[in-house]
C-alpha cells in the first residue's frame, strides 16, 4: 500500500462516509456547492477562467504587478535552540521554549 495516497479504496469510504452523513438527496447540491466554491477560489487566485470565455487573452487586462517582499518584523535569538523568534512572540515557533520579553532601554 502506499503511504499517504488516496487509493480506490480510501476514495470509496470516504464516498460511503458522505453518503451517510448527507443522504443520497443532497449530494447533487453539495457537489454543486463544491464546485461552485473551486470556481471562486480559482477566479481569486487568478487562475479564473478568462481565457477560457473569452477563447483569447483580453488585450485589454490589466497589466500584472509582481508581489513585493514582505516586511521584515524585527526578531530576536531563541536561548534554547538559536532560532529566530519575532520579538512579539512569548514562545520560540521551532522548538516551543519560553522566550523572555525584552526589555527597552529608555
Amino acid at each position: 500500500m502506499g503511504v499517504g495516497a488516496l487509493q480506490p479504496g480510501h476514495l470509496i469510504v470516504i464516498l460511503v462516509i458522505v453518503l451517510l452523513i448527507f443522504g443520497p438527496g443532497k449530494l447533487p447540491a453539495l457537489g454543486k456547492a463544491m464546485g461552485d466554491g473551486l470556481r471562486e477560489l480559482k477566479k481569486a487566485t487568478g487562475g479564473g477562467d478568462e481565457a477560457k470565455d473569452s477563447g483569447t487573452a483580453s488585450a485589454t487586462a490589466a497589466p500584472v504587478t509582481p508581489i513585493s517582499a514582505a516586511p521584515t518584523v524585527a526578531a530576536r535569538t531563541c536561548p534554547t535552540c538559536r532560532g529566530s523568534v519575532p520579538v512579539g512572540d512569548k514562545f520560540c515557533g521551532n522548538c516551543g521554549a519560553t522566550v523572555e520579553p525584552t526589555t527597552r532601554s529608555a
